[in-house]
């Protein structure tokens, strides 16, 4: 009878870790951002959460850019990025988990001069973030 009962506490724990942890990799969100600063303006944006540096990219106009941003089964997830176009230089969180869901399983932004412009869903453009 011990041994049964071992043999379903080992089946249990195993089904445990992989359904859990199937779910932690398959949540996530696809984040694209649009350079919409202006004709012929470059962007430069550099986008990175606690745990994971995405690297510096440069957009030319209207060119896209992308990353996935993996959901945490315990914590909250964050990604912010530095954008810079000719003297400007500014940052903005660009996928907070709470705000962001309602995006589904992509987040489209345009990145404008007056501030970032979520397009998923009903455009809603948000002010810069005040300090870097």
């Amino acid at each position: 009878m011990s041994g049964s009962l071992a043999f379903h506490i080992i089946m249990s724990a195993t089904f445990m870790v992989f359904f859990f942890g199937g779910l932690c990799e398959a949540r996530g969100v696809n984040v694209d951002l649009i350079n919409d600063i202006g004709p012929n303006v470059q962007l430069g944006l550099h986008c990175k959460s606690k745990n994971k540096d995405l690297g510096s990219q440069s957009l030319v106009s209207d060119q896209h850019w992308g990353f996935r941003a993996s959901l945490g089964f315990w914590t909250v997830t964050l990604f912010f990025c530095h954008f810079e176009w000719e003297n400007q230089s500014k940052w903005f969180d660009i996928f907070v988990e709470d705000r962001d869901l309602t995006c589904g399983d992509h987040c489209v932004w345009s990145i404008r001069p007056s501030g970032p412009c979520r397009l998923t869903g009903r455009e809603k453009c948000f002010p810069w973030n005040n300090k870097y």
